[in-house]
């Protein structure tokens, strides 16, 4: 029988804790690195039977990297305090840690997340399907250093799937969900940018319509009622932020101020300072407004 530590980060997660730490019953240790929480998220761990750390945040794939080195067993399933292990999932788990396993190997998971009340379908294509790997064996395998957000572990043998669901319960209205996906756009944006990924116009269209189909058609959100529509339009419209944020990086900056030949030129032979009056009030008023606009620009 293989041993396994089931391995989480956490931040201010007390309110998801006790339902994540419970479906781990099968574990043989439960490990939680914090980075600072200010709520009970620790004594709740702790009163759980978790055995705590806390480390200073270092970035999503560090973080998880460094919180499966203090884990006790080499084997490590991977999970976030707003997941929730099925009993199928947790069946098949121990089925797999009863036999002979290749620590070069690793173990994919079917994780489906929750929309304003729903569970909604794995989204997710195939191929990245079974890269969502959550069990492996830290000895030949961690999570992708690169990677700024949607990390993945690398594994150097093959990807098998676990039967049961991961279930990824967060429970956001529609206000965290455009923050969070606002958010998570700039870092996409920028890991994009960092490899060598141009953003066109042709993209910046396209992406979030092929976004829209997949979701809606290809992966039948039509079934779903508007709650459905609502989710496609939604994440085709962080598709859409996300490129676009791509392409401002890549072609333009901040303009706090407006260039030169935007404002017009209030100088001496401007149309408005030639038709002031005999007695140049109007002239005067001219300069004046001129002075105040310019003070207003600085």
């Amino acid at each position: 029988m293989n041993l396994v530590s089931a391995v989480l980060i956490t931040k201010n997660e007390a309110v998801f804790l006790e339902r994540c730490l419970a479906s781990l019953a099968w574990a043989d240790e439960i490990v939680v690195l914090d980075s600072g929480s200010d709520d009970a998220t620790q004594e709740t761990a702790k009163s759980l039977g978790a055995t705590v750390y806390e480390h200073a945040w270092l970035g999503w794939s560090q973080q998880k990297n460094h919180a499966a080195s203090l884990a006790k067993h080499d084997w490590v399933f991977f999970l976030e305090a707003d997941e929730i292990v099925s009993p199928e999932l947790a069946h098949d788990i121990k089925r797999v840690l009863s036999s002979a396993m290749d620590s070069r190997d690793g173990y994919s998971v079917n994780r489906r997340g929750d929309f304003l009340g729903i569970l909604l379908p794995n989204e997710a294509r195939s191929s990245k399907q079974r890269a969502y790997i959550r069990l492996y064996n830290r000895t030949h395998s961690g999570f992708d250093l690169a990677a700024k957000v949607h990390e993945e572990v690398k594994i150097p043998g093959k990807s098998l799937a676990l039967k049961g669901v991961l279930l990824h319960w967060r429970g956001y209205v529609m206000d965290e969900y455009i923050t969070a996906f606002n958010r998570y756009a700039t870092l996409e944006a920028s890991e994009l940018a960092e490899q060598g990924k141009k953003a066109t116009s042709g993209l910046v269209f396209m992406r979030p319509i092929l976004r829209f189909l997949w979701l809606y058609v290809y992966k039948q959100g039509f079934r779903l009622g508007t709650r459905g529509l609502i989710h496609a339009m939604l994440k085709a419209t962080s598709e859409y932020i996300r490129y676009a944020k791509l392409w401002e990086m890549q072609n333009t900056s901040r303009t706090l101020h407006p260039p030169k030949g935007i404002l017009p030129a209030y100088s001496s032979d401007s149309p408005l300072s030639a038709s002031s009056g005999e007695d140049g009030s109007r002239g005067a008023a001219s300069s004046l407004h001129s002075t105040h606009l310019e003070n207003k620009l600085q």
